[in-house]
């Protein structure tokens, strides 16, 4: 099997389930936006299959959850959960204490992103109430639900043999 049809496969699959659990399972801010857990996918997915597949799903999934809901940032979207997907792929194969360093790290850096625009066209006090929300009620809870679910199954055959073909 080519490694870019299980590249695309994977990466397909884990995006359907981020745009799932976010779209369904987001809880609107009054700051604008809103608050979910769908990011644990994208890190799930990166920690299991490295910094490309969380780079792709990253891309794909939350945006498209954007979308359905109406959400008009979702260029924004693609570079934050792009970035965090790829950061925490880069804890693909290494100890817990790496993989959730890596994951907190690519929250970070999508809260900052999000920040960052949210200064300009919000003002900075509610920037600041965005990304505190966002790396407080959106990372630490999707890293939390990413750790344990990515240590009950990365021993798993089946999902070792994927990370296997995807390189």
């Amino acid at each position: 099997m080519a490694k870019k049809t299980v590249y695309v496969a994977v990466v397909s699959v884990f995006a359907a389930l981020t745009t799932a659990l976010t779209f369904t399972l987001r809880v609107p801010s009054p700051t604008g936006g809103y608050t979910h857990v769908g990011d644990s996918i994208i890190y799930i997915a990166a920690a299991l299959f490295g910094p490309l597949t969380g780079l792709g799903v990253g891309l794909v999934g939350p945006a498209a959850a954007d979308l359905l809901v109406g959400y008009p940032r979702w260029y924004v979207t693609l570079v934050a959960h792009g970035l965090q997907g790829y950061i925490a792929g880069l804890g693909k194969g290494r100890g817990l204490a790496v993989q959730a360093g890596l994951m907190l790290l690519g929250g970070a850096v999508m809260s900052l992103t999000y920040f960052a625009v949210n200064v300009y066209l919000k003002g900075f006090p509610l920037a600041l109430a965005s990304l505190i929300r966002d790396f407080f009620g959106q990372t630490l809870v999707s890293v939390a639900i990413a750790v344990v679910v990515v240590k009950l199954v990365e021993k798993n055959p089946y999902v070792r043999r994927v990370a296997e073909l995807l390189g």
